[in-house]
């Protein structure tokens, strides 16, 4: 096992980050397969997305010091018990994963702000930018409608993988948690 956590500020964000991300998304997926006019969860189709697009806004607030983290820390040693091949489709998904993180938050902004209808959020609305651009907004709905298609598989991925580094004894759990005592980067 790796001696070394991630910072403080690191695993608070990613366990902040993983309730908004998963809303946003189970949200969406859940729209995607309610007919019009009918309801799922005691939400309509409306609904669900303006839940999505609040957890989303919520999701963008939360990238921006993430990322910011992430650029600026120093990288953990990846997990003893891993494997050269392991390590390497970690890296992958990880970097896949933070693209997605940085991509779905930033293209929906784009869309709400530049659509001219403003970003829901909990309630309210955070309001557009006077001037509409529907060339952005169509450009930015683009790549979150591609972009989205793959969250699906990304964040099972993580989990899964997660998962098996916590059942071999990896301590993947033991560095990221944001209330344990020890070093940390």
């Amino acid at each position: 096992m790796s001696t070394v956590a991630y910072s403080l500020a690191q695993s608070s964000l990613h366990w902040l980050s993983a309730p908004a991300l998963l809303g946003s998304v189970g949200l969406v997926l859940t729209a995607q397969n309610t007919k019009k006019g009918s309801k799922s969860f005691g939400m309509s189709k409306g609904d669900l997305m303006y839940y999505h697009k609040s957890f989303g806004t919520l999701s963008f607030m939360l990238m921006i010091p993430r990322v910011g983290l992430k650029i600026m820390s120093s990288k953990v040693g990846p997990l003893l018990t891993s494997s050269g091949v392991e390590q390497t489709a970690a890296n992958i998904s990880h970097k896949a994963l933070y693209g997605f993180l940085t991509i779905m938050p930033i293209s929906g902004v784009a869309m709400g702000m530049y659509g001219g209808k403003g970003l829901p959020f909990f309630g309210t609305t955070i309001s557009a930018f006077k001037e509409k651009n529907g060339t952005v907004a169509k450009y930015a709905f683009k790549i979150h409608k591609n972009v989205g298609y793959y969250g699906k598989f990304l964040i099972p991925l993580h989990v899964g993988a997660a998962g098996v580094h916590g059942v071999q004894g990896g301590g993947i759990f033991w560095r990221i948690n944001p209330f344990r005592s020890g070093p940390r980067m």
